[in-house]
C-alpha cells in the first residue's frame, strides 16, 4: 500500500470527483513550512503538491528521503528545487498542456478586456457617465484584434494556441523562443520569428508565455519596457518574476505602457502593499489584475488532478512517470527515514 502525502486537501478531490485509489495510504497534509513538510513526509513514498505551494527546497529534498516521486499539479514546477531533486535521483514531474486552451483564451480574453477598455466603461457607466465615457471612447478610439501587431514571447503549447486564435481573429503574429520551431510548424501557425528585441520593439501587443527559470527571472525590466512602443498592450499569465515589478510599475505611472494584465505578482499573493496595489489613479485605470486563475477553470482543474493522479498510480505500479521535467526517468528506491537537518 504506498503512502501518499497530499497538499491537496480531500475536498477538492470529491468536488472534481477525481477518484483517490483505494489502497492509496493518504495524508492531506496542510503546513507548509520546511520541517512540517519533511514531518508529513517521514516514511511516506510519494508527494502530491500544488505549483504555487509549498515550496519543496533543498532542504526539504535532501529530508525526503524515503520519497520515490515527486508530482506537481500543474504546468509550473519553479517552486521545487530541480537541482537538488536532480542530485539525490529524486524525478519531478508536471502535468503540462491540460490547461494550454484554458491560459490562451484567458490572454484573448484579457487582451480584449485591455483594447476596449472594458472596466473603465464600467465603472463610468455604473457613475452615471454613460454619455460622457461613450463619446470620450468614440472620439479616441478603442482598438482590436483585426490588424494588431502580437508579439509571442514563448512559443510552447499555450504560445501556439494563442497564435492560433490571434490569427482566425485577424492579427499579424511574431515571437521569439530559446528553441525556435520548425518551418513547418511556423508556416502553420502563420507566425515570424524574430529576435528578442525586435519582438519587443516591433508589436504593440506582448504576451509572456515562457516557464520561470534562471534564463527568465527579471527578463522584462526597464531596459525592455524602453525598447516598447509608447502604447504597448503587455500581458503576463506566465510567472510575476519574469517581470521587474518596479519597472512594470514605472512604465504604467509614466503612461509609456499603453495597459497591462497581470495574473501573477512577485511575490504571489501580494501584500497589501506591493506597489502594483498602490499606483496611482491613472496608472490604475491602465492595470488588469487577476489572483493567478488564468488556467484554474473547473475544467482545467479536473484534467491537471486526473494526470496527476494516473501518474502517481504508474509510478506505484512499478512504470516510469511521465512528464518528468529534471531529467530522472526512474524512480528512486525508497530510503531509510532521517531527522530533519
Amino acid at each position: 500500500m504506498p503512502k501518499v502525502v497530499s497538499y491537496f486537501p480531500k475536498e477538492l478531490f470529491e468536488r472534481r470527483k477525481v477518484g483517490i485509489p483505494p489502497e492509496w495510504d493518504v495524508n492531506f497534509a496542510k503546513d507548509w513550512g520546511e520541517e512540517e513538510v519533511i514531518e508529513a513526509c517521514r516514511d511516506a513514498d510519494l508527494l502530491l503538491v500544488p505549483a504555487a505551494n509549498p515550496p519543496i527546497t533543498a532542504k526539504v529534498i535532501q529530508n525526503i528521503n524515503t520519497i520515490r516521486f515527486l508530482q506537481v499539479f500543474g504546468a509550473g514546477f519553479d517552486k521545487v528545487d530541480i537541482d537538488a531533486a536532480r542530485e539525490v535521483e529524486l524525478p519531478v514531474a508536471n502535468t503540462p498542456g491540460q490547461n494550454a486552451t484554458t491560459v490562451a483564451e484567458f490572454t484573448i480574453g484579457m487582451l480584449v478586456a485591455l483594447q476596449r477598455k472594458i472596466l473603465i466603461g464600467k465603472r463610468e457607466v455604473k457613475a452615471g457617465n454613460h454619455e460622457s465615457i461613450h463619446r470620450e471612447f468614440i472620439i479616441s478610439g478603442l482598438k482590436e484584434i483585426r490588424g494588431a501587431t502580437i508579439g509571442l514571447l514563448g512559443l510552447g503549447a499555450i504560445g501556439r494556441l494563442v497564435a492560433r486564435m490571434a490569427n482566425f481573429m485577424g492579427a499579424k503574429v511574431s515571437y521569439y523562443d530559446l528553441y525556435r520551431a520548425d518551418k513547418s510548424i511556423e508556416e502553420e501557425l502563420k507566425v515570424t520569428y524574430c529576435s528578442f528585441e525586435e519582438l519587443l520593439a516591433n508589436n504593440e501587443v506582448i504576451s509572456l508565455h515562457v516557464p520561470l527559470n534562471n534564463h527568465t527571472r527579471g527578463l522584462i525590466s526597464k531596459d525592455e519596457f524602453a525598447l516598447m512602443q509608447p502604447g504597448t498592450l503587455l500581458i503576463n499569465t506566465a510567472r510575476g518574476e519574469i517581470i521587474d515589478q518596479a519597472a512594470l510599475v514605472e512604465a504604467l505611472e509614466s503612461g509609456h505602457l499603453g495597459g497591462a494584465a497581470v495574473d501573477h505578482f512577485a511575490p504571489d499573493p501580494p501584500p497589501i502593499d506591493h506597489p502594483l496595489l498602490t499606483l496611482s489613479a491613472a496608472a490604475n485605470d491602465r492595470l488588469i489584475i487577476t489572483p493567478h486563475i488564468a488556467g484554474v477553470t473547473a475544467g482545467s482543474f479536473t484534467r491537471m488532478l486526473k494526470d496527476a493522479v494516473e501518474n502517481l498510480q504508474r509510478v506505484a505500479a512499478g512504470e516510469n512517470p511521465r512528464y518528468v521535467v529534471n531529467g530522472i526517468a526512474r524512480a528512486r528506491s525508497r530510503g531509510e527515514s532521517q531527522k530533519a537537518s
